[in-house]
C-alpha cells in the first residue's frame, strides 16, 4: 500500500479510532474557505450533522448571499455486485443514539494548506487518499481521489445537489433541476433557480467517467445539531447520476473539478496555490521555525479575512459558519489577524473600509447577510476601531495614513462628545452614556423579542474604559503629527484626565475591591462580570495602576476558565452552567455564564502588565491549544459552557478567538 506508508510518514497527522459515535463525528470538523465568504465545511469523517455541513457553498455578493450547492459526494465501492460506503449518512429520524458505536473508515487527517484524508477499507483491501482545496480569491474547488485496491473494483461517486440559503433547511423539488452532461469534455451542469455549477472529471491515470443519470431524491438527511440547536434537522437533496469509474487492481487517481463557470483549473494548479499560500503565510507571520500549533492558528486566521465587495476591501468574517462580517469583532480582531502576522495592508484596508461607512460617528456593527443595509447598533465598535488603528500605527509607524485619517477620528470624537445616535453621549463627567431598556449596544448584545437579556445601558465599564484609550490615542496622534495644543479642537489631555478621575471615583466597588460593571442614572449595578479586565488591559489603561492587582485577581478567581472568561460568577443566580436546548435556551446562557475565548487576551494582557509573568501566559495559551483538536480542526471555537468541562459552543470557528491566542503567542514566545 504504497500511499499509505507515505502518509504514515508525515508529521502531525491525526490518527481517528475506527468506532466512534455521531457524538464523536460531530465534535471533529474541517473547514476551508476561499478568501470570498465561500467554503467547504464538514466532519473529519464525512458526515453532514448540521445544515451548514456541505462540500461547495459560495458567495454571490463577497463576503455575504451565501449558497450552498453541493451536500456531498457520497462515495462507494463496488466488488462484485456488493456495495462499500466510504462514508455514510445519519439515520434519517435520528433513531441511532449519538452515542452508540459506529463503524467509520476515516484513517488520517492532515490540513496544511491543502485538506488530506485516508479512508481505509480493511474488509476489501482499499485505501483512498482524498484531497481537498478551494482556490483563494474564485469559486474553484478540487477534489483528488487517488486509490489503491488489490483487485479491480468499481469506484462510483453521487453528487447530492442543494441549491439553497446556507441557513436554511429545504427538502429539493425536482421539477427546480436542470441537468445537462458533456460527455467529450467530461463536465456535468447543474441548473436551478437561477443559480447553476458545472462538475469536471480529469484524470492523470486515464480513467473515464461513465455517467449514469438519475433525476430523483435522496434518502433523507438527518442533523443532530441542528436537533440540538432547536432548528428543522431534516433534508433532502437532489440525485442527478453518478459517476461510475472502473478500476483495476494496483493505484488510479481520478481529480473532481468544481466551479460556478465551465472553466477549469487543474487539480494540481489549486492545490499547489493553496500550499504556496500557506507556506507565504507561515513565512509572513515570521512563524517558520514556530511550533506547530501556532502554525496551525495562522492558517485558520487566513479563514476569516476575506475581500467585501461593497467596500472594495478587505474584511473579517466574524465566525463560521453563520455569521458575517461585524465592525466590533473585526476591530478586535485586526491585531491578532492581520498586524501580529505581518499583514499590515490588510489591516489598513479593514480600517478604512469600516471607516468610509461611518454614520454620526459610528461605524456599521453588523452586514446582514441578506445583503441588506448595515445596522449602527453599537457603542463600542468604533472604539475598538480606535484601538486598531493605534496597534497598527505601533507596528508600522504610518504617520501619512494617520494624517489622512485623522479628520475622520476627529469627527467621531465631536460626534461622542455632542451625542449621537444610540442615545450615546458623554456626560457632564466625562464618561460616555449610551442607550436605554430597550436596547442592546455593548458586546453583551443578546435581545430576544423585547426581552433585553443582559441590560447594559448607561455607563458600562468597558465602554468607558475604551472611551478614555480612544481620548488617549487621538492624544499621542496629535503629538505625532506635531499639532500644537492651540490648534485642537479638543484638549485631549485635560479630557483624559477628567475621564480618569470620574472613572475611578464612579466605578471603584472599595468594600469588593473590584469594578462595578455598570452605572445606570448615578446608581451603580452590582453585578460582577469580566468587563473590567478592559480598564487594565487596553493600551491606555483607564484605572489607577494601584488597582490593577485586585481587580486581576478578581477576575482569576471568579470568571477564569481554561479557554477563556466566564460571563457571571458561578454564585449569580442567573449563572448558566450548560448552552443548550432552543434558540430562547440559549440565548438566556450566551452572556449568563457562558465562557468566551477571546477573554482570554485582554485577561493575559492584563495578567502580564500586572505581575510580568510570561510563563503563566504561556501555561495558559498550551491549555488553550487542547481545543485544536476539536471542533473545526486548528481553529478555535466562539464559546464554552460555563460548567465543567466546558465543552465548546456557538460557532466552531470564531476569528476574535483565534485573533487573541495569536497576540497571545506573540506576546511571549
Amino acid at each position: 500500500m504504497k500511499w499509505f506508508r507515505y502518509w504514515k510518514r508525515f508529521e502531525h497527522v491525526k490518527e481517528t479510532n475506527m468506532q466512534k459515535s455521531i457524538n464523536d463525528i460531530m465534535n471533529h470538523e474541517y473547514l476551508m474557505t476561499n478568501g470570498l465568504g465561500g467554503y467547504s465545511f464538514g466532519t473529519l469523517d464525512q458526515v453532514n450533522c448540521r445544515k451548514y455541513h456541505g462540500l461547495y457553498t459560495v458567495s454571490y455578493n463577497p463576503p455575504i448571499e451565501r449558497m450552498h450547492l453541493i451536500s456531498k459526494i457520497a462515495e462507494a465501492v463496488v466488488i462484485e455486485g456488493a456495495t462499500y460506503p466510504v462514508t455514510f449518512e445519519n439515520a434519517t429520524d435520528g433513531s441511532v443514539p449519538l452515542n452508540d458505536a459506529t463503524e467509520t473508515h476515516l484513517k488520517s487527517y492532515r490540513h496544511e494548506g491543502i485538506i488530506e484524508q485516508v479512508f481505509e477499507l480493511s474488509e476489501i483491501g482499499v485505501i483512498i487518499k482524498r484531497t481537498l482545496a478551494m482556490a483563494y480569491g474564485t469559486n474553484h474547488l478540487a477534489v483528488r481521489y487517488q486509490m489503491e485496491t488489490t483487485r479491480p473494483v468499481e469506484l462510483v461517486m453521487t453528487p447530492l445537489f442543494n441549491f439553497r440559503d446556507h441557513h436554511d433547511v429545504v427538502s429539493v423539488n425536482l421539477e427546480d433541476y436542470h441537468v445537462r452532461y458533456d460527455d467529450p469534455l467530461q463536465y456535468l451542469h447543474v441548473a436551478s433557480k437561477g443559480k447553476e455549477v458545472y462538475l469536471k472529471w480529469e484524470s492523470a491515470t486515464g480513467l473515464t467517467p461513465n455517467y449514469k443519470p438519475n433525476h430523483t431524491v435522496s434518502a433523507f438527511s438527518y442533523y443532530p445539531i441542528e436537533t440540538q440547536r432547536g432548528y428543522p434537522d431534516i433534508e433532502r437533496h437532489a440525485d442527478l447520476g453518478a459517476f461510475h469509474f472502473s478500476i483495476d487492481k494496483g493505484l488510479s487517481e481520478v481529480d473532481l473539478l468544481i466551479n460556478l463557470s465551465p472553466t477549469f483549473e487543474s487539480a494540481s494548479s489549486v492545490f499547489r496555490g493553496r500550499q504556496d499560500r500557506y507556506e507565504a503565510l507561515i513565512a509572513k507571520a515570521g512563524a517558520k521555525y514556530a511550533p506547530y500549533s501556532f502554525k496551525r492558528l495562522i492558517q485558520a486566521a487566513d479563514d476569516f479575512i476575506v475581500y467585501r465587495k461593497t467596500t472594495g476591501k478587505m474584511t473579517i468574517i466574524a465566525g463560521y459558519p453563520w455569521f458575517s462580517d461585524w465592525g466590533r469583532d473585526t476591530m478586535i480582531s485586526i491585531p491578532g489577524l492581520t498586524l501580529e502576522t505581518g499583514r499590515h495592508e490588510e489591516a489598513l484596508q479593514m480600517i478604512e473600509g469600516f471607516l468610509s461607512m461611518a454614520y454620526m460617528g459610528i461605524i456599521p456593527n453588523n452586514f446582514p447577510d441578506e445583503g441588506e443595509a448595515p445596522m449602527y447598533n453599537t457603542s463600542d465598535a468604533t472604539l475598538w476601531l480606535f484601538n486598531a488603528l493605534y496597534m497598527y500605527y505601533e507596528q508600522t509607524k504610518d504617520l501619512k495614513s494617520i494624517e489622512r485619517l485623522y479628520p475622520k477620528l476627529m469627527e467621531i470624537i465631536n460626534h461622542h462628545i455632542q451625542g449621537t445616535i444610540n442615545e450615546i453621549y458623554m456626560d457632564v463627567d466625562g464618561l460616555l452614556s449610551s442607550g436605554n431598556e430597550e436596547t442592546q449596544l455593548t458586546w453583551m448584545d443578546v435581545k430576544v423579542g423585547g426581552w433585553v437579556v443582559t441590560p447594559r445601558h448607561g455607563k458600562a465599564v468597558e465602554i468607558n474604559a475604551l472611551w478614555y484609550n480612544a481620548v488617549a490615542v487621538m492624544n499621542e496622534f496629535s503629538k505625532r503629527l506635531n499639532i500644537p495644543p492651540e490648534a485642537l479642537e479638543r484638549d485631549f489631555e485635560i479630557l483624559m484626565k477628567q475621564i480618569k478621575q470620574s472613572f475611578n471615583d464612579v466605578f471603584w466597588n472599595e468594600k469588593e475591591h473590584n469594578l462595578y460593571d455598570l452605572i445606570i442614572d448615578g446608581k451603580a449595578v452590582d453585578i460582577p462580570r469580566p468587563n473590567m479586565i478592559f480598564a487594565v488591559s487596553l493600551p491606555f489603561a483607564v484605572l489607577d495602576e494601584r488597582r490593577w492587582l485586585p481587580v486581576v485577581e478578581y477576575v482569576m478567581r471568579n470568571f477564569k476558565v481554561p479557554y477563556g472568561l466566564l460571563t457571571l460568577r458561578r454564585e449569580d443566580e442567573a449563572f448558566h452552567e450548560r448552552y443548550e436546548g432552543d434558540l430562547l435556551s440559549r440565548d438566556g446562557a450566551y452572556h449568563r455564564g457562558t465562557a468566551w475565548g477571546w477573554l482570554i487576551g485582554p485577561y493575559l494582557e492584563a495578567h502580564y502588565k500586572t505581575f510580568g509573568d510570561t510563563s503563566y501566559i504561556r501555561s495558559s495559551i498550551d491549555a488553550l491549544m487542547v481545543h485544536l483538536d476539536e471542533g473545526v480542526h486548528g481553529s478555535i471555537a466562539e464559546i464554552f459552557e460555563g460548567g465543567a468541562p466546558h465543552a465548546w459552543r456557538g460557532c466552531s470557528a470564531q476569528a476574535w478567538s483565534v485573533a487573541e491566542a495569536i497576540r497571545l503567542y506573540k506576546m511571549t514566545f
